[in-house]
């Protein structure tokens, strides 16, 4: 038991600064997707509502 605890290799500190890296950059893409589309979605709710289409008479 003690000779498997004693041969564990430490994580090395660059592995886990490559998690943080690759987590800030997935946070940004949510982060600035979120602030592109979501001002869009709310013109197109905003329009939608104030401009209902009306149907066509024949």
């Amino acid at each position: 038991m003690e000779a498997r605890e004693a041969s564990a290799a430490p994580i090395p500190a660059h592995v886990l600064n490559i998690w943080a890296i690759l987590l800030v950059i997935l946070a940004t893409i949510v982060v600035m997707t979120s602030v592109i589309l979501c001002p869009a979605i709310i013109v197109i709710l905003y329009r939608i509502r104030t401009n209902p289409i009306r149907p066509v008479h024949i």
